[in-house]
């Protein structure tokens, strides 16, 4: 497998297992090393990482393409082979535990299948690296916002959009008419001077729904100190 189709996938694990709940992640890493490990809990983690993987790259199994049921059964069974020890230092948000996980599954994937990048399908938001975002990083489907979104203006209801979380504005959205443009919202992060962490300031999606997601992903993430891996 090429290199950056491997990086790639060991970038889309690390995205779609440790957006797993933290009761997901303490039930496979127990409460200690090997006490009360819940193994139940690797058949929807499954099932999760393989809907976000078939979502974004092209699966295969001797030369058909594999089903999502076949991806999930294949990362459930790397799943099953983690350690105490390791899937233990899950819970403690061991960076390095998490990384040795990635590279366990995907491993695992490549001995078994054959994976490769999906086509660009003309979509705004379907390119690698098209608005500034790597394809680890696109707004998923399903994601709705979580915060609550308002009116910038209340004498004058249009597409232009605040949000809070709590009493704290995150950003805003808002949609310019513009002949050829007609599909991109704008979003612009609430400038409050604090670090930035390589994640940019503003930017473009291709609706109200993504434009707003991508706000909040990257307030949470400047709440929580997260630096943007990939980014640039």
């Amino acid at each position: 497998m090429q290199d950056d189709i491997g990086t790639l996938l060991r970038s889309f694990l690390k995205n779609a297992l440790r957006k797993q709940s933290q009761r997901r992640i303490r039930d496979f890493g127990g409460y200690d090393i090997g006490k009360r490990r819940n193994l139940h809990i690797i058949e929807p983690m499954a099932r999760d990482t393989a809907e976000f993987l078939c979502t974004y790259l092209c699966i295969s199994l001797r030369g058909e393409p594999a089903s999502k049921e076949g991806v999930a059964s294949a990362v459930a069974a790397a799943l099953r082979n983690v350690s105490d020890e390791l899937a233990y230092r899950l819970t403690r948000r061991s960076d390095e535990g998490w990384r040795t996980l990635c590279d366990l599954v995907a491993e695992f994937l490549e001995a078994c299948l054959t994976i490769d990048r999906k086509p660009y399908d003309g979509s705004l938001t379907a390119k690698s690296d098209y608005n500034g975002w790597k394809s680890w990083e696109m707004i998923l489907s399903d994601e709705a916002p979580r915060g609550k979104w308002r009116h910038a203006w209340k004498e004058k209801p249009g597409d232009d959009f605040i949000g809070f979380h709590g009493d704290a504005c995150m950003g805003r959205i808002f949609k310019i008419e513009l002949t050829g443009y007609e599909e991109r919202w704008y979003w612009l992060i609430s400038a409050d001077g604090s670090p930035r962490r390589g994640w940019p300031a503003a930017g473009y999606e291709a609706s109200a729904r993504s434009a707003a997601c991508r706000v909040e992903r990257i307030y949470f993430a400047l709440v929580r100190g997260v630096e943007r891996i990939g980014g640039g």
